[in-house]
């Protein structure tokens, strides 16, 4: 019987290692136009509690870094999200949620500002001006670099929608008021 218990303990403690791994990181999809952005991901990072080796790849628009455990997986995309990057993150086989944005899914306005969008240069705010555009019932948008905005205007625009197309564009953004 104590056999049994204490493979059973040694079974709990291997499937336990096995949720809180180590390993990499890799975020895809992230809008890295120019040096600037890469410094701004490496700054993200640093200082960032079980996350090493940062590697932002400015050609490849990935992001990789290696994770101590799943809480400093979630902790440095948390911490890309804070600074305005967006993707889809996987540590190891496991997708690693970025933050909401705070958009309710039926939530329509004619003037919607998005903000902490990463806009370092003028890249950043074409690219976001772009993609904020493309969203239906949008008649202008405009970026503003300093303030890290996005500001939508149209009839009924689709928060949610805006969001999610500046997601798409590799940042990352929240819903203002």
């Amino acid at each position: 019987m104590k056999t049994i218990v204490n493979l059973t303990v040694a079974g709990l403690v291997l499937s336990f290692a096995a949720v809180t791994q180590a390993g990499e990181v890799k975020v895809t999809g992230v809008h890295i136009c120019c040096g600037m952005c890469v410094k701004a991901l490496n700054e993200a990072l640093t200082g960032v509690t079980g996350v090493s080796n940062a590697k932002p790849d400015q050609q490849s628009k990935t992001v990789t870094f290696v994770a101590a455990d799943d809480k400093a997986a979630e902790a440095g995309v948390k911490a890309l999200a804070d600074a305005g990057f967006h993707g889809a993150a996987k540590h190891g086989d496991k997708d690693v949620a970025f933050p909401a944005s705070g958009a309710a899914a039926d939530a329509k306005a004619d003037s919607v500002v998005l903000t902490g969008v990463h806009l370092c240069c003028g890249g950043c705010v074409n690219a976001a001006t772009k993609a904020a555009k493309e969203v239906a019932n949008v008649t202008d948008a405009k970026a503003d670099q300093k303030a890290k905005t996005v500001t939508l205007t149209g009839n009924s625009v689709e928060v949610a929608k805006a969001v999610e197309a500046l997601n798409k564009a590799g940042f990352h953004a929240k819903a203002g008021k």
